[in-house]
């Protein structure tokens, strides 16, 4: 679940949070990287729901969250391959990133899906219920990119999101023990997929905030008439939300590159059935 670190990722956890931070803000200042939205309306999303249903042809609980994590890893995934194809990395820079950064992607057989997975109900007997701070864990989809490749038919979508109900259904009370263990052994564990990411080149983070009640919340100058994700440079994080009820159906929030994103743009199976917002 977590990557190998080095000296560089052990320093930057050594420094300071103030240093630290100064560190990050640096890095994702440089980087070409810009967020873009899409929408996916309620109509949609009960179709390829109702489409993965039939094709499993089982009893089992498919979500509105399946679909989307098997849609996005489908359509991202391509992209990123679509890109590497077109823009390889050639001369010294085909040396230097394997060799200062750790990176395999030339080998790697998985693409890595990595989904926020709420705790509060997964741990018998706690008192999480009303917790009001980030109570989740991470859970992790490993898909074939062999498999990614294919034209994006219904039977693809089924099989990805299935694997997505699989994990979701796999984070139990002892997954949760073993995975903050893990992240408490070593110092920089949090921080190696920000210092290495090209290590794993070929993975997307997501969380999912559609089921959360946004629309009625008030601060006190109304309730809002559209919710985004706060503004970032941190690449490969994707990010679920409701639209307005007015609207129906979910915004689906992407930060990468911005030739990244043409490409999801240019995606026929997302284009067809996530509208570009901007």
């Amino acid at each position: 679940m977590y990557i190998p670190g080095g000296y560089l990722s052990r320093l930057v956890a050594w420094v300071s949070p103030g240093i630290r931070g100064k560190i990050l803000e640096y890095i994702q200042a440089s980087a070409d990287i810009s967020i873009s939205c899409f929408h996916v309306s309620r109509e949609t999303l009960d179709q390829l729901r109702q489409s993965v249903k039939t094709i499993s042809a089982t009893d089992q609980r498919i979500s509105d969250n399946d679909v989307l994590m098997a849609a996005i890893t489908i359509a991202y995934a391509q992209s990123i391959l679509k890109h590497k194809s077109e823009h390889p990395d050639v001369g010294l820079a085909s040396w230097l990133k394997p060799t200062l950064l750790g990176s395999s992607s030339k080998n790697l057989k998985n693409f890595v899906a990595v989904e926020a997975a709420d705790i509060r109900h997964r741990i018998p007997n706690s008192n999480l219920e009303t917790y009001s701070g980030n109570s989740a864990i991470s859970m992790m989809m490993l898909n074939p990119i062999e498999l990614l490749q294919m034209p994006a038919s219904p039977e693809v979508l089924t099989q990805v999101a299935l694997g997505v109900r699989k994990s979701t259904e796999g984070v139990t009370s002892e997954y949760i023990a073993q995975s903050i263990n893990g992240g408490d052994a070593e110092s920089d564990v949090v921080l190696r997929p920000l210092i290495y990411k090209a290590r794993v080149a070929e993975r997307l983070m997501a969380t999912n905030f559609s089921r959360f009640t946004l629309y009625k919340t008030d601060f006190g100058w109304g309730v809002p008439q559209f919710v985004a994700p706060a503004n970032t440079k941190i690449p490969k994080i994707a990010t679920f939300f409701p639209a307005h009820p007015s609207k129906g159906g979910v915004y689906v929030h992407l930060v990468d590159s911005v030739s990244i994103l043409q490409q999801m743009r240019t995606n026929s199976f997302w284009a067809e059935r996530f509208e570009f917002v901007y």
